[in-house]
């Protein structure tokens, strides 16, 4: 029988007839077990799972997976002893993880995805950065399989981002797109994964009055600051964004009608001069505010809702306030008069007799 040194495991194997031949591994010729269909090879490491496989055959096996993935270039036979315990401890360690990575690559059949490649020389032929190249391929798949979700959000983003264009251009009333802009600043600021819900709904309920009233202040403030820090600005989205965000702060402190900071009576925590500017109100509508509070405290039973009792209640509590302050605006302004209407005292020595 000819005999042939496989150019891959380094191992000899025989042919029959001509007797004499002889071929080393340079020749490039190699065992047949590395032409085997991927299913084949899977159905042999059921086999060495079980413990079915002689040491030298396990062997064999590990490397035709290694050469499966195309990714390995042979230029050296390798080194290893197929019956060394050393050996076998490496084809433990390393044959699940191998065959792993083997299945999620081959899953993934975009043809731009491609394994890093690896070489076996001389000095590299014991196979000991095995483990290190097995990582390489894992990473690789994870990393291609993240890609290609940016890829998709970025597409599905265009697309948002398109119609949002659309509905600003066509003059889209503010509050009918409300909920286009929460959900395109969901995507293009990428809401924290545990507030996606709690931002949108801030930002879509921005033109609901009553809504806003019951939205802590700051949680309306949080999420402004939120895109502003991760949304380039300059865009008409992001103007759009800003818009209703505002509106969303007028609406909250502005629930009565009027500017109530400007009595000098709030519940709500200060604001910022930005904020200021966008919910200051005229001294007409908040004489209108004053005029319209019941005279005395309203009780609960008197009204139809639960929201109607709370405005009037607080119209009430402004225009108690603002009595409060007319009233020692007044007394101030007499109590200056009468002090600068009572003649100075005389002061000094009397004269001398």
């Amino acid at each position: 029988m000819a005999r042939v040194t496989c150019a891959i495991s380094g191992l000899p194997f025989s042919t029959d007839y001509l007797t004499s031949l002889v071929i080393p591994h340079t020749e490039g010729y190699i065992h047949p077990v590395f032409t085997l269909e991927p299913k084949n090879l899977h159905k042999l490491y059921v086999r060495h799972c079980r413990g079915l496989l002689p040491a030298t055959d396990s062997y064999l096996l590990f490397l035709a997976l290694l050469h499966s993935s195309e990714s390995i270039s042979w230029e050296y036979p390798c080194s290893l002893k197929p019956t060394n315990l050393q050996t076998a401890i490496l084809i433990e360690n390393n044959m699940r993880q191998l065959v792993a990575v083997l299945e999620q690559s081959r899953a993934i059949l975009h043809p731009h995805f491609e394994q890093p490649k690896f070489r076996v020389t001389y000095d590299n032929s014991s196979l000991e950065q095995i483990p290190n190249w097995i990582k390489a391929w894992r990473k690789n798949v994870t990393n291609f399989g993240e890609l290609r979700l940016d890829e998709k959000e970025y597409e599905s983003l265009k697309k948002l981002t398109n119609k949002f264009t659309y509905l600003i251009n066509n003059g889209t009333e503010p509050a009918v797109l409300a909920q286009t802009v929460a959900n395109w600043a969901s995507r293009a600021a990428e809401f924290p994964k545990d507030k996606i819900q709690l931002y949108k709904t801030t930002i879509a309920n921005s033109f609901h009055r009553a809504r806003m009233f019951n939205t802590p202040l700051a949680l309306l403030k949080e999420v402004k600051e939120y895109c502003q820090s991760n949304i380039d600005v300059g865009s008409i989205h992001f103007h759009t964004l800003t818009k209703t965000l505002d509106a969303g702060i007028k609406n909250h402190i502005d629930y009565l009608g009027g500017d109530s900071q400007s009595t000098g009576y709030t519940l709500l925590p200060s604001i910022s001069a930005n904020d200021k500017e966008v919910i200051q109100r005229t001294e007409a509508e908040l004489a209108i505010i004053v005029s319209n509070a019941p005279s005395s405290e309203p009780l609960a039973e008197n009204y139809s809702t639960n929201l109607e009792f709370l405005r009037a209640k607080l119209a009430y509590r402004v225009a108690q306030n603002r009595a409060r302050v007319e009233k020692k605006a007044t007394l101030a302004a007499i109590s200056t008069s009468t002090a600068s209407s009572t003649p100075p005292l005389k002061t000094g020595g009397s004269n001398a007799t």
